[in-house]
């Protein structure tokens, strides 16, 4: 995976809206993503087409928010999260190891 050490990689910015008060390094965002008012983004994050992030929202360390996903929870670190309201479908250690799925 390429890393973008220091801020966001934004793709396709088509009508997205960020309002985030703190963003860590390495981060995607693709388009049509919002992400709320005093949220915090993690380093080596990756938020797919049209997320929405709710507003006072903490995105840990090594997350991928699934396209469509509605985050209204905080999201541990080493997750992926889909569907509305968002939750958590795999999850891991650290970034070295494979994902494994939640039942």
């Amino acid at each position: 995976m390429q890393r973008y050490r220091g801020g966001a990689f934004i793709e396709h910015g088509f009508s997205t809206i960020i309002s985030c008060a703190k963003m860590g390094e390495n981060c995607m965002i693709n388009q049509q993503v919002t992400i709320g008012w005093k949220s915090i983004i993690g380093n080596n994050v990756k938020i797919r087409t049209g997320a929405f992030i709710k507003d006072r929202v903490v995105i840990s360390n090594d997350v991928i928010i699934g396209a469509g996903a509605v985050v209204i929870r905080d999201v541990p670190p080493h997750s992926i999260v889909v569907g509305t309201p968002a939750r958590v479908i795999k999850t891991r250690n650290s970034e070295s190891e494979p994902w494994i799925e939640i039942s």
